[in-house]
């Protein structure tokens, strides 16, 4: 830290901490004291009981307040102080005085005269607020003004220098290392280029010299500077008003330290609204199944309420025209367009995809039926696993991105994962109905819109309990509509459609391959190669296919768990037939 230099006349001054200092402050300081001969220094002293004209005051006049934070004041054991200003001495300067005592003095009576003697402001309570009160400190950081810079000064001297210029209320994101500006509401990333274009501005007012190592340096600095970012609050979903905390339902106002980095660009209203065109779209797709539409409602609720750590994903499958894109369009209305991101399962395997979602709540990844992958990435997202994200030209770091996925697809997604990590996450809906050609409205989605307001209101009556919209999402990730969509894009999973378990191993052999035909009765490996050579699909291989049985069972709902023993003449599991003659005339018939 710099060394203070000492105000003028504060070497002159009697050390007695617990009596008043004097200190004339502003435009006019060194005029109205005039060495001790100035009118207004001679009346302030005939008003002041005990005040010599003799003594030197401490002044501090235009070019001490231009640097006022190198400056001495008082010496740090000085308890009382008195401030009398002369001339202009603008609000910015009296708060930059306050910050200077709070900091290098232990005053404790602080107050600002008039040339009167007579106190214009008590400054005692915000001075220990200052030294108490780190919003208080932050916030007099950002108003306080910029002192006067020189070409010599060093970098972190300018780079104080430049936050005071930015105006804005700023703190680093830790991990990814970026800067974000609080705006009243939510936290927002200062993009590399826009401080680029903002440092040059700043550097040419000040006529320095630079070039690209001096507005780099500049810039890192300001980061190592600025206050690290807290945890941002989970329980909170901020709206254009306010914040609602969705555990106790309470609405309050906005505040920086939730730390929120998204809001959702409606106002909230805690009445209800109607919903026609909504409720029109929502029975549609659900067919008039009224649990499947309280199915839809939960996804809602998750993406409103930003439930990723319920650690599922939303798969919406059917043809063009059954209302998909809707979805996805309410989806993103609910989260927020600046708050959605859109993105494929490819991306999500690849650090350098991974860059840009961290600080987004909903991720759309339209047409994924061609995805030939484990879903690693994508179990990382949703099981809520720390990942690595980089971006070009930059280290990477590790952050865990909070957001919910929705896939949507003409057909369903194929996962080459079975070990059950990518379907226990899995929550699919069909959309089977097209809307006919003479039904659809260009502006429907304008429409809905204009309802936002009614349609979070309905979402949030819905769930008063948020475990219930957990619960139907898991009655939709259980249903007949999500096992026969599993079964259109793994052929494994219709083929155990076929069979049953028990709690005994005294069913079907696993087997090998060549056993013949003769032995799909009593082996499931022949039986599922004949199944396959029916169907004209590849088979997988025997690992894979044993690997792969136990999620396929579960997927079909049974009740025991798949086991197996070794016995003499192979491995016997606890699976048996429905119907082998049905099975056996649908396969070769």
């Amino acid at each position: 830290m710099a060394r203070l230099i000492n105000a003028p006349h504060l070497a002159d001054q009697i050390h007695e901490p617990y009596s008043d200092i004097f200190i004339l402050a502003g435009r006019k300081a060194w005029q109205a004291w005039d060495n001790g001969k100035g009118e207004e220094w001679l009346l302030l002293c005939s008003l002041i009981h005990g005040l010599d004209s003799t003594i030197k005051p401490v002044i501090l006049a235009e070019k001490q307040l231009e640097n006022i934070s190198s400056i001495r004041i008082v010496k740090e054991d000085q308890q009382s102080v008195k401030l009398i200003q002369y001339g202009e001495l603008a609000q910015a300067e009296i708060t930059a005085i306050c910050q200077n005592l709070a900091k290098n003095s232990n005053a404790i009576d602080v107050k600002l005269l008039d040339a009167a003697a007579q106190t214009k402001e008590d400054l005692s309570a915000y001075i220990q607020r200052l030294r108490n009160d780190k919003e208080t400190a932050d916030l007099a950081e950002q108003l306080a003004p910029p002192e006067k810079l020189k070409e010599k000064d060093g970098t972190n001297k300018k780079s104080r220098a430049f936050q005071k210029w930015l105006n804005l209320d700023m703190a680093l994101q830790r991990g990814c290392r970026e800067i974000y500006a609080y705006d009243g509401k939510t936290w927002n990333k200062q993009e590399n280029d826009d401080l680029e274009e903002k440092a040059v501005k700043f550097l040419d007012e000040n006529e320095f010299n630079y070039s690209d190592s001096t507005i780099d340096r500049l810039i890192k600095t300001l980061k190592a500077q600025l206050p690290r970012m807290g945890e941002m609050s989970n329980d909170l979903i901020a709206f254009e008003n306010g914040v609602l905390n969705r555990n106790t339902m309470e609405f309050e106002s906005h505040n920086r330290q939730n730390w929120l980095t998204s809001c959702i660009p409606h106002k909230y209203d805690k009445h209800a609204t109607d919903t026609p065109h909504f409720d029109k779209w929502l029975s549609f797709v659900s067919d008039g199944n009224k649990e499947k539409a309280r199915n839809i409602l939960a996804v809602l609720y998750a993406i409103l309420t930003n439930r990723y750590n319920w650690q599922m994903f939303f798969e919406i499958t059917g043809k063009g025209g059954s209302g998909k894109s809707v979805f996805a369009s309410i989806a993103t209305l609910l989260a927020g367009v600046k708050n959605t991101a859109s993105s494929n399962l490819e991306k999500f395997d690849d650090e350098r995809g991974l860059s840009g979602l961290e600080n987004k709540t909903l991720i759309l990844c339209p047409e994924q039926s061609k995805y030939a992958g484990d879903g690693s990435g994508l179990k990382s997202i949703t099981g809520g696993d720390t990942v690595r994200v980089r971006y070009n030209y930059q280290d990477p770091f590790d952050v865990k991105i909070t957001a919910l996925v929705m896939l949507i697809n003409n057909r369903p997604c194929s996962f080459t994962e079975r070990s059950g990590g990518v379907d226990r996450r899995r929550v699919i809906f069909d959309f089977k109905k097209i809307v006919p050609e003479d039904e659809r409205d260009p502006h429907f989605m304008d429409k809905i819109t204009l309802e936002v307001g009614g349609i979070i209101r309905k979402v949030f009556d819905s769930f008063p309990d948020p475990s219930d919209a957990k619960k139907a999402l898991k009655a939709q990730m259980e249903s007949q509509e999500a096992l026969e969509v599993k079964k259109l894009s793994d052929p494994l999973t219709d083929f155990f459609g076929y069979f049953y378990t028990t709690e005994q191993t005294d069913g079907l052999f696993i087997g090998v391959t060549n056993m013949g035909l003769d032995k799909i009765r009593t082996h499931l490996y022949p039986a599922y190669l004949a199944y396959t050579k029916a169907m004209n699909i590849g088979e997988l291989g025997l690992n894979n296919f044993v690997i792969g049985v136990e999620q396929a069972l579960k997927q079909n709902g049974n009740k025991h768990d798949f086991i197996k023993r070794h016995t003499k003449t192979g491995r016997r599991t606890n699976i048996h037939f429905k119907d082998f003659d049905s099975f056996r005339n649908e396969m070769f018939s």
